[in-house]
């Protein structure tokens, strides 16, 4: 029986909505504007999958091979995230967790990143985070009803 004195606190369902929103605005950002690659070893890198970011860390998944584990060594992995198809961010991580996940009927290994505070694009990393939190404040979609012309 629910009790009709019950206090519903709207701040906790808003909050769940705004996180849900920054989630979703933040995978969107990632898949289409932002490519994100491993470095496995001189002039070699590999695709990865930004699954979600933090001032002090991030979440990537990249799909899993029975073969091998990637990386090999987990303390200062080198991450590049690419902004146009000649310019990117290096950054250094840690990885501090692991674990299988399936996303989208597909099989990934997911990895738990501190990014190292002392590797120099750190400045530039808090304020990337910054951004896209405050991006996924005002953003909006575009349901495509209004079409582009000529002046």
């Amino acid at each position: 029986m629910k009790d009709n004195n019950e206090i519903i606190n709207l701040d906790l369902f808003r909050n769940r909505k705004q996180e849900e929103k920054k989630r979703k605005t933040e995978r969107i950002f990632f898949h289409n504007l932002v490519g994100v690659y491993g470095m496995v070893g001189p002039g070699k890198m590999v695709p990865v999958d930004l699954v979600d970011v933090s001032d002090e860390g991030l979440g990537i998944q990249v799909p899993y091979e029975s073969a091998g584990a990637w990386p090999k060594d987990t303390n200062g992995v080198a991450i590049r995230l690419y902004f146009s198809t000649d310019n990117f961010m290096e950054i250094s991580v840690d990885v501090k967790n692991t674990r299988p996940t399936i996303d989208g009927g597909y099989r990934y290994m997911r990895y738990g990143c501190s990014v190292r505070a002392d590797h120099r694009s750190f400045e530039a990393w808090t304020k990337f985070v910054n951004f896209l939190k405050a991006f996924s404040e005002v953003s909006e979609k575009d349901n495509g009803n209004i079409s582009v012309g000529s002046i």
